[in-house]
């Protein structure tokens, strides 16, 4: 389809200008040559009938990308998701830390993710808000750096093997392992049991904006964020409308964020005590 024209008209963002011409705000900020997500009223862009496009996920051959993103509504909800293909060789996902190391103030999500070779970044798990220490076990570069009650975790091994499970005595052999919860799809099937694994804050199973990690398979993860407000169930059937077979929560509210290529998509509202990053390492 030909490339046409709109005039940004008083209220609009590039989100809303995507959405009602079926383009990504990346391919929309690229063709008019774009910098930033600052658009005027009056402003023209070009815009096209592209769809978004689709991240397809072959059983066979592996998959076929390492990373990418992907804005769109699911449900009817705005979703940021960043689709990450850990039997990439060149892929990996590592704890986001503080200069100052942790339980020092926490940071912005942008200062954490100033690393060379991050392609994109989101807000870890839970924090003791006055001495931002994580409050479940943190393992980075197979060293375990924090301890805490939480009883779920998404952990990853050397040769870049997911999992979203229970937490075991020893992470002994794991290169990440990052607790956080509750489950909101377990094996397949939608599971809102907050009390039963531990979780007393009303926060956590209130409405608010949320971020989550789910598995596909062992090699296919996938991360949201979505600026909206939304209840666990309807983060479950999000990541499930997404093929994801397990999902946990990550921090929301205030915390929730993400960046894609050192842009901010979702910025969060506070400091945190760590990050989680995706990596695309130019050597192996």
């Amino acid at each position: 389809m030909a490339a046409s024209t709109y005039t940004v008209k008083r209220g609009d963002t590039l989100w809303s200008i995507s959405q009602k011409h079926k383009i990504t705000v990346d391919r929309l900020k690229a063709i008019n040559h774009l910098k930033s997500n600052t658009i005027y009223s009056g402003q023209k862009l070009k815009v096209s009938g592209k769809p978004v496009q689709k991240v397809v996920v072959p059983r066979n051959p592996p998959l076929p990308f390492a990373v990418a993103m992907s804005s769109k509504k699911v449900l009817g909800v705005p979703v940021y998701a960043i689709h990450v293909n850990l039997a990439h060789p060149r892929v990996k996902i590592s704890p986001l830390l503080p200069t100052a190391g942790l339980g020092h103030g926490g940071a912005r999500l942008r200062y954490l993710a100033q690393q060379p070779e991050l392609v994109a970044a989101i807000n870890g798990g839970y924090f003791h808000p006055q001495s931002y220490i994580p409050a479940g076990d943190l393992v980075f570069q197979g060293r375990q750096l924090a301890s805490g009650r939480i009883q779920t975790a998404l952990s990853l091994t050397a040769d870049n093997k997911a999992r979203i499970h229970d937490r075991i005595g020893s992470w002994k052999g794991y290169e990440t392992v990052i607790a956080t919860g509750p489950h909101v799809v377990r094996s397949g099937r939608l599971v809102i049991q907050p009390r039963v694994e531990g979780y007393r804050d009303p926060a956590v199973w209130g409405r608010a904006k949320r971020s989550a990690v789910g598995l596909v398979n062992n090699e296919y993860l996938i991360f949201i964020t979505s600026p909206q407000a939304l209840t666990l169930a309807e983060v479950g059937k999000i990541m499930m409308k997404m093929k994801a077979k397990d999902v946990i929560l990550l921090d929301g509210g205030s915390s929730a964020g993400m960046i894609w290529e050192k842009r901010l998509v979702v910025q969060p509202a506070r400091a945190l005590s760590f990050g989680i990053g995706v990596f695309l390492r130019r050597k192996v």
